[in-house]
């Protein structure tokens, strides 16, 4: 099993924000932008919106990572990527969060040809 690079700097976070593109579905936002290196670096925000019980907020990050690991062959390198889960991500089955990732990675042509 391969580990997720992640970005875990506050102004690694904050160059993604304020120079990256953004892009939205019924579940997640994704705000990403080239980095200089030949992987993909994944940061995850889950807030209190979604629910206020940590433990629940970390499955969420858990399905998103996963969701994430099966598909990293089939998307592009070389981004800092940012997903942010919506309120309605919790009502959501894996199946679907993991369509809508992949749907959004489709949308913004970083998915490899």
């Amino acid at each position: 099993m391969v580990k997720i690079e992640s970005l875990s700097k506050e102004n690694e976070f904050k160059r993604v924000f304020n120079a990256g593109d953004v892009f939205g579905n019924k579940v997640f936002v994704i705000y990403y932008i080239k980095n200089e290196e030949n992987t993909n670096r994944l940061g995850i925000i889950v807030s209190k919106k979604v629910s206020k019980k940590a433990v629940i907020r970390n499955k969420v990050k858990r399905r998103i990572k996963e969701a994430y690991r099966l598909n990293e062959d089939s998307f592009s390198k070389g981004y800092d990527i940012i997903l942010i889960a919506k309120e309605s991500i919790k009502e959501v089955p894996y199946s679907s969060l993991e369509k809508s990732l992949k749907h959004l990675f489709y949308k913004k042509n970083l998915m490899r040809p």
